[in-house]
């Protein structure tokens, strides 16, 4: 039986028994990977951290003839000062991770996306102004996985079908109109932290669902999210 230690942001939870939880964790070093809490909800076993997009450090066993990690302890790793107290932000987390559900399936080792969204996560926390953060956060974490659309020279058009943004008007309906990629095209040459420019609601609404529309083409399995009508009315 090997014993280890890592850092990592939850991702989901579900009950396991009247006492303990099954978690899936986006690890620093192993990828996607699922463990089993026993006793977590019991007094002194702090399974009331395990939360969606909390950053913990988890001290666990593996045994061989288990696929799933047993959990001995675990410990915040970042103490988030605003999201917790904070609505709008905790509809953006609710948001966020169930983009990440639908987006990051399989357990592969990728630092540089578990840095990515640590580093996502404290700007959120910290950021004053986040009413376009989520379309921000969709548009980067594009770039991490490898499915941010080309961009063609005098681009006016966001054609999803096939990934570009062109100058010219395409053939099919599945493409944003001018006004939408020219805000996508200004938002990617921002750093995140950074808000932007005050969107009307309409065209935030329009490329919130524009930008679901693309990851649902480009990911197998991709889900509508319940989370979308409550940010579209928070960041209203």
């Amino acid at each position: 039986m090997a014993n280890f230690t890592t850092e990592g942001i939850i991702i989901h939870k579900i009950n396991y028994s009247e006492t303990s939880l099954i978690v899936k964790v986006l690890t620093k070093d192993k990828g996607l990977k699922s463990f089993i809490y026993q006793g977590a909800k019991r007094k002194g076993k702090k399974g009331q951290i395990i939360t969606p997009l909390v950053i913990v450090n988890i001290s666990y066993y593996q045994r061989k003839d288990s696929e799933l990690s047993k959990i001995r302890s675990v410990d915040l790793e970042l103490v988030y000062k605003d999201i917790p107290f904070n609505p709008v932000k905790g509809a953006i987390v609710f948001f966020i991770n169930e983009l990440i559900q639908n987006t990051i399936k399989e357990e592969e080792y990728n630092p540089q996306l578990y840095e990515f969204l640590k580093h996502a996560l404290q700007i959120l926390d910290l950021q004053t102004n986040v009413s376009n953060y989520p379309i921000k956060f969709m548009l980067a974490l594009l770039n991490q996985i490898g499915y941010y659309p080309n961009v063609e020279p005098n681009a006016k058009y966001f054609d999803l079908l096939n990934g570009k943004l062109t100058p010219n008007e395409p053939n099919h309906p599945y493409y944003l109109k001018h006004e939408l990629t020219l805000y996508i095209i200004n938002f990617n040459e921002q750093p995140l932290s950074k808000n932007g420019d005050k969107i009307p609601h309409q065209i935030k609404k329009e490329l919130l669902e524009g930008l679901l529309q693309y990851y649902k083409i480009k990911i197998d399995g991709f889900k509508p999210l319940k989370s979308l009508d409550i940010i579209e009315t928070v960041l209203s």
